[in-house]
């Protein structure tokens, strides 16, 4: 979310500001990474030994940030990129974004190109040329310069530079030093005038190899400002580097890599000045919430809209309890209003105006959903949360822009329920995915405070295969499933797009081999709040393996785990799954007539340490009736790097045991009858 938001109405008093207190500063380019002084090796490397899955290496990103008199600032960048396959052709195809409205940011001195060594052994060199470089439209406020460099191939070292001139100091950009590819060495300045203050926001993997911070005299004219004599300014130049930076690419059960990369946030939070009092920016937690409820586009939003209000007595009359009424109001909301996709804080658009469309953003339904439920005398306010691939947020400084989207808190008792009407398929009890990240700021100027996120949902599953075996190895079968929390929300989004007979086909059938599906009915479609109910018939000619005598299959027959997704021997970051999980698979099986059981593979209790989790096995025969349960239980939804090789271990044993056959063998009466 862009920081010009927090400041739009103090744009004006901020360039007022710098334009009284810093005359121009002129901060050199860093002079470690020379425009087109590519060192031989680097054009000669066609690996990279540390890292067998890069693609391309990040040789020298640098980036540096200055202030003018005009309330400006200057941030300059020069990356320079080793090629080393055609997948990392990406990192040759550079848009960048900026914001473009009221002109607060533009980008210009866009130079570019590409070198490689020649057969003859020369440095050839292909320039970006200027008309290949696109200024397009990206939203309406963002604009991106978007360019290729030329003559891309494994190899080449390509390199890029510009300036992004901000017309707000709000601007102050954030720096990454970690990218999805090796970083050979990142660096960060920034020169920063003693009359701004910012609050600096460190997320690391390891200590910086660079960290320095210099003081220095910066002269300033003022004499143009109501007479006032020349003063000297004082500023402080702050360094950062990192060396050697390890790729951070996107893993299994990760949030978002946003969350663990290496790198400086900015937040603006004081101007001081002479003679007068400081000008402040970000303030405590409680005066934000202050600032929001009077904010037009937020809290104002909730004390209006008498079509709202005669709408959510109508719902609310005759209902005895608050929980009856706060699931009236929600089911109402998630069922009349239909979401856009977009997020963020403020609303776009009235209430009342997107109550008439049936249609809004995330603020508009979040703050629909409070006022009603206000309106029927509920205690409820917004609250501010960073969703999942957004990012974590960040508690310590009172910072608006690290929200992206609102969700609402209805207190009931001694119990306060978290509630996203952004979705119709979704009961009151389940929050989206992406809303399940820790903490979210409740905006009540009375007591703002942060609230735990509850995982109050889990993934429940239970299916029930009722089959018949024959002897030419075919099988008929009845499929029962109960799909709950938010497994019966994803299979009733998935119905959403597709037909249902496609859907069981997709769903069930494909893990069965030439499988047909005879009939089938869902239940509780609708039902939101009960399970989702499958029931279907299926008949399948391969499914099992004969050889000669004897018949080998898999007791799974849907969802059996052949591989799981903790490859890496390691992991630095936590294996999030948002919510807890529970699936029963149960197969009950006639065995065809004149074969017995020959292998059966044993009965198993896996449990992980603290019982967080558990895989089950039970199985027996009764005459010609084999029954078989399954039981995979994940208790808690987030686990610490440390914790990883016991759930790595735990998901390789349960693949194991998955991969065992049952083999069936033809009794020896049988065979002698045969012959």
């Amino acid at each position: 979310m862009p920081n010009h938001l927090i400041l739009k109405n103090r744009v004006a008093v901020c360039a007022w500001c710098l334009c009284l207190l810093f005359p121009a500063l002129l901060l050199a380019q860093p002079d470690s990474l020379q425009w087109g002084d590519v060192p031989r090796a680097d054009l000669e490397m066609t690996a990279f030994p540390d890292d067998s899955n890069a693609t391309a290496i990040i040789l020298g990103d640098f980036g540096a940030v200055s202030f003018t008199a005009h309330g400006e600032i200057i941030f300059k960048r020069h990356r320079r990129i080793k090629i080393l396959s055609p997948a990392g052709y990406q990192w040759g195809n550079v848009a960048i974004p900026f914001y473009a409205k009221d002109r607060l940011q533009q980008v210009d001195s866009l130079r570019g190109q590409t070198l490689r060594l020649a057969a003859d052994g020369s440095i050839r060199c292909d320039t970006l040329d200027q008309n290949s470089i696109f200024d397009e439209d990206v939203n309406g406020e963002y604009r991106r310069m978007r360019f290729t460099l030329p003559a891309l191939e494994p190899g080449v070292v390509v390199e890029y530079s510009y300036r992004m001139v901000s017309n707000n100091h709000a601007f102050l950009h954030d720096w990454e030093f970690q990218t999805s590819e090796p970083t050979r060495y990142s660096e960060f300045r920034a020169d920063i005038p003693d009359r701004l203050e910012y609050a600096m926001v460190h997320q690391r993997i390891a200590a910086f190899d660079v960290e320095e911070s210099t003081r220095g005299l910066w002269a300033g004219f003022m004499h143009e400002y109501e007479g006032r004599p020349t003063i000297l300014l004082t500023s402080t130049e702050h360094r950062w580097g990192m060396r050697n930076v390890p790729a951070l690419r996107p893993e299994p059960f990760m949030t978002t890599p946003d969350d663990f990369c290496a790198r400086i946030r900015f937040q603006l939070s004081k101007i001081k000045r002479p003679g007068q009092s400081d000008f402040e920016f970000m303030n405590s937690w409680e005066k934000l919430a202050e600032e929001l409820m009077k904010e037009k586009r937020f809290g104002q939003q909730l004390a209006r809209h008498g079509v709202l209000r005669r709408q959510a007595g109508k719902l609310a009359a005759g209902l005895a309890t608050p929980e009856e009424k706060m699931r009236a109001i929600y089911d109402y909301v998630r069922a009349t209003m239909a979401w856009n996709g977009k997020r963020g804080v403020y609303t776009n658009e009235d209430l009342d105006k997107a109550f008439k469309a049936r249609r809004g953003g995330g603020p508009e339904i979040a703050l629909l959903l409070t006022a009603m439920l206000r309106f029927a005398g509920l205690d409820a306010h917004p609250v501010l949360i960073s969703t999942r691939d957004n990012g974590r947020s960040v508690k310590l400084y009172p910072i608006l822009t690290q929200f992206n989207h609102v969700l609402t808190c209805v207190r009931l008792g001694d119990r306060e329920h978290l509630l996203d009407a952004t979705d119709p398929l979704r009961p009151d009890d389940l929050l989206p995915v992406a809303a399940l990240n820790e903490a979210g700021w409740l905006v009540d100027p009375k007591n703002p405070r942060w609230i735990d996120i509850p995982n109050a949902g889990s993934f429940l599953r239970y299916t029930l295969v009722l089959a018949n075996l024959a002897v030419n190895g075919s099988i008929t079968g009845h499929l029962l499933e109960n799909a709950g929390g938010y497994s019966g929300l994803f299979e009733r989004d998935s119905l959403r797009h597709k037909k249902e007979d496609d859907y069981i086909r997709e769903r069930w059938l494909n893990d069965l081999m030439d499988a047909k599906l005879d009939s089938f009915k869902i239940g509780n479609h609708d039902s939101t709040r009960k399970p989702l109910t499958i029931d279907a018939f299926f008949s399948s000619a391969n499914h099992v393996q004969l050889a000669g005598d004897k018949i080998y299959f898999y007791p799974i027959f849907f969802g059996r785990r052949t591989e799981h997704p903790f490859k890496r021997p390691e992991r630095a970051f936590p294996v999030d799954f948002a919510y807890p999980s529970a699936l029963t698979y149960t197969l009950n099986l006639t065995l065809p007539e004149g074969y017995v059981i020959e292998e059966l593979p044993r009965n198993i209790m896996i449990r992980m340490p603290d019982e967080d989790g558990h895989f089950q096995r039970l199985m027996q025969v009764e005459g010609n009736n084999f029954q078989f349960m399954s039981q995979f239980v994940i208790r808690k939804p987030r686990f610490a790097p440390e914790e990883y090789n016991k759930l790595r271990e735990f998901y390789d044993r349960i693949v194991a045991a998955h991969a065992e056959q049952v083999v069936l063998k033809r009794s020896a009466t049988t065979a002698a009858t045969r012959q």
